[in-house]
């Protein structure tokens, strides 16, 4: 009997409350955001994403209709739910592209890659250059923004990571005797990251003496696979991009630019 008596009570409490908490569909679309809003204010994440599904499934066309969609991408970022925070933020920016929080929105993206992003050089990088490419696009279309400061800081630390993990690849490929492969990733660093002075130089050195493994092994074995990029080349022309490479890097380290630098190889 006294184990009856308990559940009463505890369903008693759940009639209570289910009195005393409507659910989002039966207020008005001024009751509802100020219950987002509440629920926002105390952080409750889970709840707030689950509320606004309703809210926003119930007043589709409310003037709060953004307000609650910007909270529950604001729920996602800070629990860590990355990819649907982005999808938010995007959907958002599609239908909203001048709203006063545009630029946020397009950070928040931003930023949801940038944690996503491996600080190991030897992972991969796709988040890495996604964010970039959303840090990028709020300086071009919003350069007032007041997070236009900590995206250029971004793009300048994230590119430095592409650099190195595009010098990691290079360096595998040379340890595995890929001079075509290796030669191909260093050209690419030399050109794409000029930005980093010390990473450039050590691009151009390696592609100029991957160059030079091309010169020899063409001399052994004209008919290599290897080689079938460079089959209307002679060793001697290959040697030739070689010297000019580290023609560049000389000037490069003497502070003086070629005419044409991305032309070689």
């Amino acid at each position: 009997l006294g184990g009856l008596a308990g559940i009463t009570v505890a369903l008693s409490a759940v009639a209570i409350n289910g009195c005393e908490i409507k659910p989002i569909t039966e207020l008005t679309a001024d009751e509802g955001i100020a219950r987002l809003r509440g629920l926002h204010k105390d952080e409750s994440w889970e709840r707030l994403v689950q509320e606004v599904n309703e809210y926003r499934s119930r007043f589709p066309y409310s003037q709060y209709a953004s307000e609650a969609e910007l909270m529950q991408a604001d729920a996602f970022f800070r629990t860590n739910r990355y990819p649907e925070c982005i999808a938010n933020y995007d959907d958002f920016l599609r239908r909203n592209p001048s709203h006063a929080q545009a630029d946020f929105a397009l950070f928040r993206v931003a930023k949801s890659y940038d944690q996503q992003s491996p600080e190991e050089v030897d992972r991969e990088q796709a988040t890495t250059q996604k964010s970039i490419e959303k840090y990028s696009e709020l300086l071009q279309r919003f350069p007032r923004s007041s997070h236009a400061k900590e995206s250029s800081e971004r793009i300048a630390q994230l590119k430095l990571r592409l650099a190195q993990h595009h010098l990691f690849v290079a360096e595998f490929y040379w340890k595995k005797q890929l001079w075509h492969g290796a030669l191909t990733r260093f050209l690419y660093v030399a050109d794409t990251f000029q930005t980093f002075k010390d990473i450039e130089t050590t691009a151009l050195a390696k592609a100029s003496d991957a160059y030079l493994k091309l010169a020899e092994q063409l001399e052994k074995n004209p008919k290599s696979d290897e080689l079938s990029f460079y089959k209307s080349a002679t060793p001697q022309q290959l040697k030739d991009k070689s010297s000019k490479l580290l023609e560049r890097r000389k000037a490069l380290l003497g502070g003086t630019a070629l005419e044409n630098p991305k032309n070689e190889g």
